[in-house]
C-alpha cells in the first residue's frame, strides 16, 4: 500500500503559515499533525510513503524524510514524478495524473493507494483521497479516515 502525501495544509496547517516569522521554521512539521500522522503509519507497517507536495519542486528529496521519526522516514520513498510540461494542459488533474505515473514508472499499477491532501480537487472524485481541512491539518478524524484507507 502506497500513500501520496502532500504537505502544506496536511502536516503544515495554514493557520501556521500565517504566523510563520523565522526561515528555519518552514522545514518543522506541526508536532501533533505529525504524530497523529505518524502514529496511523505505525499501525501499518507495510505502508510506504511517496511525496506528491509541491515541496519537491523546492527540496532535493534527501532534505524530506529526516523531517519525520526514524522509524517512518526509512519508509518515505520518493516523490511523485513531474509531468512533461508540454502535457500539463490535458491533465484537469494534475496531481492524480502524477501519482498515475509514478506507479506507472514503478510497475506498480495495481498496487493501493490512497493520497492525502487538503485540495482533493486534485483528483477525480472516485479517487482514494483523505481530504484534509487545511486550517487543522491531518488530525484525529484524518487518521481514522486513513486508517479505513489502510485497513
Amino acid at each position: 500500500m502506497l500513500i501520496f502525501l502532500d504537505i502544506d495544509g496536511v502536516l503544515i496547517p495554514d493557520i501556521r503559515n500565517e504566523t510563520l516569522s523565522l526561515q528555519t521554521n518552514i522545514m518543522k512539521f506541526t508536532s501533533a499533525c505529525l504524530n497523529h500522522f505518524e502514529k496511523v503509519l505505525r499501525s501499518y507497517p507495510n505502508v510506504q510513503v511517496v511525496i506528491s507536495s509541491s515541496w519537491r519542486e523546492i527540496f532535493p528529496f534527501e532534505v524530506i524524510p529526516p523531517l519525520f521519526s526514524p522509524d517512518i522516514a526509512i519508509r518515505i520513498i520518493g516523490f511523485t514524478p513531474f509531468l512533461n510540461p508540454k502535457n500539463i494542459h490535458q491533465h484537469k488533474y494534475l496531481r492524480h495524473q502524477e501519482v498515475l505515473e509514478y506507479l506507472r514508472q514503478n510497475q506498480a499499477e495495481n498496487s493501493p493507494w490512497v493520497a492525502i491532501d487538503d485540495i482533493p480537487e486534485h483528483y477525480p472524485p472516485d479517487a482514494p483521497v483523505v481530504a484534509i481541512d487545511d486550517y487543522n491539518g491531518f488530525d484525529q478524524n484524518s487518521a481514522k479516515i486513513l486508517s479505513e484507507y489502510l485497513t
